[in-house]
């Protein structure tokens, strides 16, 4: 049973939500295992109403398939598909640079945004010790790209882009990437918004390309070696 009293500002939804994505990035849970509302019940000692909430909540994510009569399972981990995905956030990160330069320099409460996000992640980064950090980390790294493609104006677009669930990777490769490889991360996002700030194309590609495929790179290493 998980220790309810280190979540008393959540409700238990919340607290079922997180447990399930702990469990998930430690391997407790694993890639395509069938998920029984009765079981994490007993599992986690919260019951089946808000399990069944924070599984939606989990769905929505992409970190677990729900299949007509077949019930819910932790996703699969496909290369193939997030290769695939990869592929798409690529295109809809670099097509539309620039409505992004230009609603980014016209907004300077964006701009905060972007700088508020970037301090957060560093600090994060260095001082994360534990899944909770981690949860953090990955957090701040989606709101980043979830700033950018906002900065586009085209909310069809941006909800094209929510519904990929291309970082949801992140999950299963909780302790597989060093914390340099994951700083270094951090710095790119750094170099994309100097370049949003200079107002440059030619570099915010440059960035953003350099990127997404660093991370096509890493993720492929940890995924493949599973």
């Amino acid at each position: 049973m998980i220790e309810t009293m280190h979540y008393q500002n959540q409700t238990l939804v919340d607290v079922a939500y997180r447990a399930l994505k702990r469990d998930i990035a430690e391997r407790t849970l694993l890639p395509g295992q069938k998920l029984v509302t009765r079981e994490l019940h007993e599992r986690y000692g919260i019951s089946e109403t808000p399990i069944k909430l924070a599984l939606n909540r989990l769905i929505t994510e992409g970190l677990i398939d729900s299949t007509p009569r077949k019930g819910v399972n932790v996703k699969n981990i496909n290369w193939a598909d997030i290769e695939e995905l990869l592929d798409v956030r690529k295109m809809i990160e670099t097509y539309y640079l620039r409505p992004i330069l230009m609603n980014f320099a016209s907004d300077r409460s964006v701009q905060q945004k972007f700088l508020a996000n970037l301090a957060e992640h560093k600090r994060s980064v260095q001082q994360g010790v534990d899944i909770n950090d981690y949860f953090t980390v990955y957090s701040l790294d989606y709101d980043f790209h979830r700033l950018f493609i906002g900065c586009a104006g085209n909310k069809r677009a941006a909800q094209v882009y929510d519904n990929l669930g291309t970082h949801a990777y992140a999950y299963y490769i909780y302790g597989r990437q060093s914390k340099e490889a994951t700083i270094a991360g951090v710095l790119e996002h750094e170099e994309i918004y100097r370049a949003l700030l200079a107002q440059d194309e030619t570099k915010l590609r440059e960035y953003v390309e350099s990127h997404l495929e660093n991370a096509r790179v890493k993720i492929s290493a940890v995924l493949k070696s599973l």
